[in-house]
């Protein structure tokens, strides 16, 4: 490219290029590799882009990754696998993903450690951040206002006990902030999170199960990226527990999923939608109800997410496979029982 094209051109022609040149062109100039490298061309790069999806693959030995284009002719791609240089040991799990980036969670080489690896598998590269092992929760997100990519930690040293950090990779350093609720003490954080408009949403469960009655009550936690202030979401009752739930991202709204039986030996999941970001029990709306169940009572689908068009990814749990992978399937919600 002419050093007679002024860099912003340069910029705005670079952020247009598909994954495969622009792993090429970091090691032209070093003037492009920061670019390609910054968290800002991330952003701009992925919004240019067609969205991906990223699949994983659990074999024996290792786990796979695959991105994979949200078009006409999903799932029935057979795209290339791609892995991240640096990679958490076993019992590693995908914390999350967030503005192209990707979060894995697992142990370290030193046994007292366990290993963050942030990656962007776009461009092939990762960052690793070691943690020592104690009970935490952890979530992932970029700030969309600076495009930092921060993982919050919320470690417990004692029973009720709780207190917060974050790291921010610009400054690669953790530093405390408050835990501005009084009562996140009680619950305990469902391993999953999702991130949506800079906002961090935790499945959380309180702790207090005798206070309860022997039942779980639900709700959700949230952690604001820009300002770094937690937040809480309470459920509407028929979803505060106790239930079966899970979170997941719709078309950028928070959407919970309550799997439970239904008339007839169906096992059902319903889809609730939070409509605003806030705290009223009446932001929630259902969306449909997917029966994920065979007549016998055997689970056969596990939800994985949704597409951009609203449709639900779903993972068959038994047969049929596919290369010796589960074959993943899609399914339309307006087809609700």
């Amino acid at each position: 490219m002419s050093n007679n094209i002024p860099f912003e051109i340069q910029v705005e022609i670079i952020k247009r290029l598909p994954v495969k040149p622009l792993i090429q062109y970091r090691s032209v100039l070093k003037q492009w590799k920061s670019l390609i490298d910054s968290s800002e061309f991330i952003v701009q790069h992925n919004r240019a882009q067609p969205l991906h999806l990223l699949i994983r693959h659990k074999v024996p030995s290792e786990e796979k990754y695959a991105l994979v284009v949200d078009d006409d002719c999903f799932p029935h791609h057979k795209p290339p696998i791609v892995s991240p240089i640096l990679k958490p040991g076993r019992y590693g799990t995908m914390l999350g993903c967030s503005n192209g980036l990707v979060c894995l969670h697992g142990s370290g080489q030193d046994k007292s450690k366990s290993l963050i690896v942030i990656w962007n598998p776009s461009i092939r590269k990762s960052v690793g951040i070691e943690l020592c092992i104690g009970y935490d929760d952890v979530g992932f997100g970029v700030c969309p206002k600076t495009s930092d990519p921060k993982i919050v930690k919320i470690s417990t040293s004692a029973p009720m006990d709780k207190k917060a950090e974050v790291f921010s990779l610009s400054s690669g350093a953790w530093r405390s902030v408050p835990l501005n609720l009084h009562n996140i003490t009680k619950f305990w954080f469902y391993q999953k999170h999702v991130v949506i408009d800079g906002v961090i949403y935790w499945l959380a469960f309180d702790c207090n199960f005798l206070a309860n009655k022997g039942s779980w009550h639900a709700r959700i936690i949230s952690f604001d990226l820009t300002s770094e202030e937690f937040g809480e979401v309470d459920l509407p009752d028929y979803l505060a527990g106790p239930r079966d739930l899970n979170i997941s991202n719709l078309k950028e709204s928070l959407v919970v999923l309550n799997y439970y039986n239904h008339d007839a030996g169906k096992h059902v999941c319903d889809a609730w939608m939070m409509l605003k970001n806030g705290v009223l029990k009446s932001s929630f709306t259902k969306l449909f109800t997917f029966q994920v169940n065979k007549s016998n009572g055997s689970s056969i689908y596990n939800i994985i997410g949704f597409r951009t068009n609203g449709q639900l990814i779903i993972e068959p749990k038994v047969k049929p496979y596919c290369d010796g992978e589960k074959e993943l399937q899609v399914y339309d919600p307006s087809q609700d029982i």
